[in-house]
């Protein structure tokens, strides 16, 4: 019986415990140059390796253009990447969606103004 309680309680931790500090992107910045597409995803975690920014995808006019998957998170406060679009015009709308590895998403969209 003793053994059962301790496998529940040490489930239950586990358990809380990931869903406590696993949580979703806060912010992106995106910043359009020419035909490039700069990302900058503010995400705040304590473990790179084990908690991190895992996707984010760009869709042009509701069209999917790229993915960028990561292996862990470049820094503790955000991830980083530079997509190069050459079809990129002026008032497209650029959907940039992002993906944590543990928990939750983050999007964002807007008009690309040249």
């Amino acid at each position: 019986m003793k053994r059962i309680f301790v496998l529940v309680f040490t489930f239950t931790f586990l358990f809380l415990h990931v869903n406590v500090y696993a949580h979703a992107p806060t912010n992106i910045e995106v910043k359009v140059l020419g035909s490039l597409v700069k990302v900058k995803v503010s995400h705040h975690v304590v473990n790179t390796r084990m908690h991190y920014v895992q996707y984010i995808n760009v869709y042009v006019n509701g069209k999917w253009r790229v993915k960028q998957r990561f292996a862990y998170q470049q820094d503790e406060d955000y991830q980083e990447a530079v997509f190069n679009i050459p079809s990129l015009k002026n008032q497209d709308v650029l959907l940039i969606i992002v993906h944590c590895s543990k928990k939750g998403r983050l999007d964002k969209s807007l008009v690309v103004h040249r």
